[in-house]
């Protein structure tokens, strides 16, 4: 990338280089010792969660080119191959044409031809550092699978060419007009890729090598693929090799086996979940997103830190202030022998809300200050560097004067921080108004959606506003699900978390020990509704009954607290 670019640049982690993603990638140890294990691991996330920049980070020329830059050999105990499945390679469709058994036969050759070519890819392009190799590798391979390999340098090559040659072959077989017709030479995951991995292990600089099969967008797969891929996460002995599986949370593939089994996590896999719940300046996203924009910082040859390349707008913090003391006051009112406990715990609780619910529509809060922006990530990577790409990018068209060097290094103002979290803001309620464009997505569909998330923001907003209880809560959990059809319902929550406006959490529940879900709305909506993106550390409850009447009919929100009453009578003792 251009050094005079812009540092926030949000793309497709595909698209980077090994020196952008070496440049770019900030490093956690816990990946790190989880991906170079050899446990099966299940790396879990929505779109722009980093799941893809991670696994592009561990394969092996991205690791070869940081060994290279610090003056050291590359350790091969861990060769990373990455393998994506959203590709023409990958997604294939012929198993349609063919009765059950055949499908699952041709869609396991395909994938384990798919991996077979990128291990190879990564073999070649790392050539030079896997070094010399016995003459006998083609020979012994041409005997392991029954036929030979086509002509090649190097058995890298060779193994890329067979893989093409027998992707043309299959596919050929298949589209004869004869419909009976089946491609016999179908090869497994046991008579080609394992075979494969144990002859590579005769490379003498490979002898004790653990392969990390790195599967990317795993949801792209088809049915029978998942299945068997399943199968082989089952396979107890596995010493030379491991997968290591990113997909998507909402709608995540199935755990089932080819044989109608299932993997069990603990037992067969591990789970990373790349989403954090918490955003705040101790949680481990507020340091992620510290460390990620801090280096993006650097490598603009920019000395400032991220909050004061993004300072807060001073009537943002003079408001604030100035409602911390009236919380104060309202406190030491309350509780005139208090101890500094309560006396804090209120101030903490009510004066951002005291602060955001005097403003409205016409007078929205200057939204601004990193960690603003950190709290409208909603704990998401691709969140975090949006605004802060279109920021800079507006701070470098308002600077842009005849011979000044194409570079924001002073920091980006208040002013306009606030411009495009509006935007931004403004944008995603724009596109739920004029419908999703979702796979499974009906028009009605989406205006349920748009009514839903319209009645969540009166709510949230009518909360604040009346100083209830948790009155900065912004996202929900659902209740009475017991006995009611809430299939429908659970339709438009995937549907909105799909298109990247609903997240899923887990936190605790009300019964000792117990684990629920809850819900967070991209917080991104929120500046449009005078809303603070900061919220707290709580949720509503909202029965499943009413949430989808909402959707439905249009009707307002009411939480199990409307019920018995719970709120500050008359805002804060007036």
């Amino acid at each position: 990338m251009d050094k005079n670019g812009n540092p926030f640049q949000f793309g497709a982690a595909n698209d980077f280089s090994s020196d952008d993603i070496l440049e770019y990638y900030i490093e956690d140890y816990n990946y790190s010792r989880f991906v170079n294990s050899t446990r099966n691991l299940f790396i879990l996330g929505e779109r722009g969660s980093g799941k893809t920049m991670t696994l592009l980070y561990h394969k092996l020329v991205t690791q070869h080119r940081l060994a290279e830059k610090m003056g050291e050999r590359c350790s091969l105990d861990h060769i990373g191959v990455y393998i994506p499945c959203n590709n023409p390679l990958m997604h294939r469709t012929e198993h349609e044409l063919l009765d059950p058994f055949k499908a699952r036969v041709l869609s396991e050759y395909f994938l384990v031809l798919g991996i077979v070519h990128w291990l190879a890819k990564t073999l070649d392009e790392n050539a030079e550092l896997i070094g010399e190799q016995p003459d006998t590798l083609s020979g012994d391979m041409a005997d392991a699978i029954g036929r030979e390999l086509p002509a090649g340098k190097t058995f890298a090559k060779q193994i890329l060419a067979f893989a093409k040659r027998e992707n043309r072959e299959t596919q050929l077989a298949i589209n004869r007009t004869d419909s009976k017709v089946f491609y016999e030479g179908a090869l497994s995951f046991s008579t080609l890729l394992m075979p494969l991995i144990e002859i590579l292990r005769q490379i003498p600089n490979l002898s004790d090598s653990h392969f990390l099969l790195m599967v990317d967008d795993a949801h792209d797969l088809n049915e029978h693929q998942i299945r068997v891929l399943n199968s082989w996460i089952a396979y107890r002995d596995h010493p030379t090799f491991s997968f290591k599986v990113a997909t998507v949370k909402v709608d995540r593939p199935t755990l089932l086996t080819a044989t109608g089994g299932a993997i069990l996590e603990g037992h067969d896999y591990t789970v990373v979940d790349m989403e954090k719940p918490e955003q705040n300046k101790q949680s481990e996203f507020g340091h992620l997103a510290e460390r990620i924009v801090a280096r993006r910082l650097e490598r603009l040859g920019c000395e400032m830190t991220p909050d004061e390349f993004f300072p807060v707008h001073e009537s943002l913090k003079a408001g604030l202030a100035a409602a911390y003391e009236e919380a104060r006051a309202e406190a030491m009112k309350k509780y005139p022998n208090g101890t500094s406990k309560q006396i804090s715990d209120y101030v903490y609780k009510y004066h951002r809300a005291i602060y955001f619910r005097r403003r409205d529509k016409a007078n929205l809060p200057p939204y601004s200050g990193f960690r603003m922006i950190v709290y409208l990530s909603t704990g998401v990577v691709r969140n975090l560097l949006e605004p802060c790409y279109w920021m800079y990018d507006k701070a470098l068209s308002s600077s842009a004067e005849p011979g000044r060097e194409g570079v924001i290094r002073d920091g980006i103002s208040p002013t306009i921080q606030a411009d495009i979290i509006k935007q931004q803001s403004r944008k995603a309620w724009d596109r739920l108004r004029d419908g999703l464009v979702i796979v499974g997505c009906t028009d009605n569909d989406a205006r349920q959606i748009y009514r839903l998330f319209d009645h969540l923001a009166k709510l949230f907003r009518l909360r604040l506003r009346e100083l209830r209880s948790e009155p900065r809560a912004t996202s929900f959990s659902i209740s009475a699900r017991e006995g009611y059809d809430f299939r429908e319902l659970d339709k438009l929550i995937k549907i909105a978390r799909k298109a990247a406006l609903l997240y899923v959490r887990e936190g605790s529940g009300k019964d000792y020990g117990a684990r629920e879900n809850y819900y967070v709305p991209n917080r991104i909506l929120w500046p449009m509704r005078g809303l603070d993106p900061e919220g707290q550390h709580a949720r509503v409850s909202l029965r499943a009954s009413r949430l989808l009447a909402s959707a439905r009919d249009g009707k307002p929100l009411k939480t199990d607290d409307d019920d018995d009453g719970s709120r500050v009578r008359g805002g804060l003792f007036r």
